[in-house]
C-alpha cells in the first residue's frame, strides 16, 4: 500500500439535527503500515503481579484457626475489619485451594466478629 495523499470533494449536506454543512474538499494521506504503528503494552514484573500485603501478620494455613486469627489480630491492631479484609483479598488471589477456603473462613470470621461490636 503506497502512502499517496487521497483527495476528494464531499458534497454540502443537511444532517439528521438541520445543521447545514457546506461542500469541502478532504485530503487524507493513505493509512501506513499498521504493523509500524503497533506498539506492545509493557509486561509487568512478577513482583507486581502477585499479591503483596501491606501488614505482614504471619499467618499460615498449617496454623490452628484461634492462633492465626490472634496473629492477625494483632498486625492490625485490633481491627476486626482490617484483618478481615486483608484475609478475603489472599483468598482471592491465591491459587491454593485449601489457603482459599482458610482464609475466607477466617474473613468471615472477623466480618462476623465486626457486625456484632457494631450493634453493641
Amino acid at each position: 500500500m503506497t502512502n499517496a495523499l487521497v483527495t476528494y470533494e464531499r458534497k454540502a449536506f443537511v444532517d439528521r439535527w438541520g445543521h447545514k454543512h457546506p461542500a469541502v474538499i478532504v485530503k487524507r494521506s493513505a493509512p501506513k503500515d499498521a504493523k509500524k504503528k503497533r506498539r506492545r503494552k509493557k509486561k509487568s514484573s512478577k513482583e507486581k503481579k502477585w499479591y503483596q500485603p501491606k501488614v505482614r501478620s504471619g499467618w499460615k494455613k498449617d496454623m490452628p484457626a484461634r492462633k492465626r486469627r490472634r496473629l492477625l489480630l494483632k498486625a492490625h491492631r485490633g481491627s476486626l475489619l482490617s484483618a478481615a479484609r486483608s484475609k478475603q483479598s489472599l483468598a482471592n488471589v491465591t491459587q491454593d485451594e485449601e489457603t482459599r477456603v482458610l482464609a475466607l473462613a477466617d474473613a468471615k470470621y472477623f466480618f462476623e466478629e465486626h457486625k456484632k461490636s457494631k450493634k453493641v
